[in-house]
């Protein structure tokens, strides 16, 4: 089968692996259909997340089953299902508490990083990692499902409210999404974004959207009757020094962008008086039946996907959504929010 695998160091290849079989009763087989493209598989290219030599990467898979164990009973021959890439060894002191993203020995269940993922023609997992799409729902529509889950989960964990206003920074896929599920539970949704493509996009989601060379926070608080905000969510990963300018008093800030060279400096006293909470519970979602359903009235949702991409294509998805070559680091202009690849 054709598969997209981790080789080196910020370096992906297509190549020819042998086709995955069940080898337990309790295991399915899925043809895939696409998987969609996500900020983790951005960053193992870039070398900031690990990944085992050798690997298949991509989690955010959806197919249809072609094989089911004998011990199956959830899903039939036929179905078309999601992967929930969040699994874990289920035996820990964290997994004994369903906190099944702190699991203990979690480096050795990452779908996409450690265990082979969803850019390939087959995938093969347990039975409990795999949700029935319903009839209605596009592949489109289900390829967001498992980031879905991951912004839902953040805002219900942030506890949104229909009076709250919210700034997004960033307006990447996340950042997109976390302003249309804004725009439907909160008040206020702003956005930020460097890039023309990106900010002309968003600007079709969120209330507001400024590029952050021509913000100034006094231009942000004005279309929040001079307040400070709710909710700040840093989908960038370097702007938590931003959020602290913009959150006000209760508020909740919640980062969700991925960059472990960013620091910023705090001031205990400034949570304390101000009753600001960090929330840092992103990943802990497991709700991807929870989004299922919430989806189905999300119809705006799929167009959230702005680019189609055949699985031997890969390399041209991967360059319109990083703003450069992936091989030679040449700047390139941003043509897509979200990329999916399709087998």
């Amino acid at each position: 089968m054709k598969a997209l695998v981790y080789t080196a160091p910020k370096t992906v290849e297509l190549m020819e692996m042998e086709e995955p079989n069940i080898q337990s009763d309790t295991q399915v087989k899925v043809k895939i259909y696409g998987s969609g493209i996500c900020g983790t598989d951005l960053n193992v290219i870039k070398g900031k997340i690990f990944a085992n030599k050798g690997t298949v990467i991509g989690h955010e898979g959806v197919g249809t089953v072609v094989e089911v164990g004998k011990w199956v009973r959830s899903v039939s021959v036929g179905d078309r299902v999601i992967v929930d890439p969040t699994q874990a060894c289920g035996v820990c002191h964290y997994c004994r508490k369903s906190q099944f993203c702190y699991c203990e020995n979690f480096e050795d269940h990452q779908v996409g990083m450690t265990i082979h993922g969803t850019f390939a023609e087959y995938y093969v997992g347990e039975e409990k990692y795999m949700y029935k799409i319903p009839n209605a729902m596009s592949w489109e529509t289900a390829m967001l499902i498992e980031p879905l889950g991951c912004v839902l989960n953040t805002f219900l964990k942030a506890e949104i409210k229909p009076s709250d206003s919210v700034v997004v920074l960033g307006s990447g896929a996340i950042g997109s999404l976390c302003q249309l599920i804004s725009k439907r539970l909160g008040r206020l949704t702003v956005g930020t974004e460097p890039d023309d493509y990106r900010r002309n996009f968003a600007s079709n989601i969120a209330d507001y959207v400024f590029d952050p060379a021509d913000m100034s926070i006094e231009s942000i608080l004005a279309l929040n009757d001079n307040r400070k905000f709710d909710i700040v969510v840093d989908c960038v990963g370097n702007q938590l020094h931003t959020a602290l300018e913009l959150i006000g008093k209760g508020g909740r800030i919640i980062p969700m962008g991925y960059n472990d060279q960013y620091e910023v400096s705090i001031r205990p006293t400034d949570f304390i008086n101000n009753g600001v909470n960090i929330i840092g519970k992103v990943a802990v979602h497991q709700i991807v039946g929870m989004a299922l359903e919430f989806a189905q009235s999300i119809p705006e949702l799929e167009g959230l996907i702005t680019s189609k991409v055949a699985l031997e294509h890969y390399e041209q998805a991967f360059n319109e959504t990083m703003g450069y070559h992936m091989r030679t680091g040449d700047p390139l202009p941003m043509t897509s929010v979200k990329s999916i690849l399709v087998c």
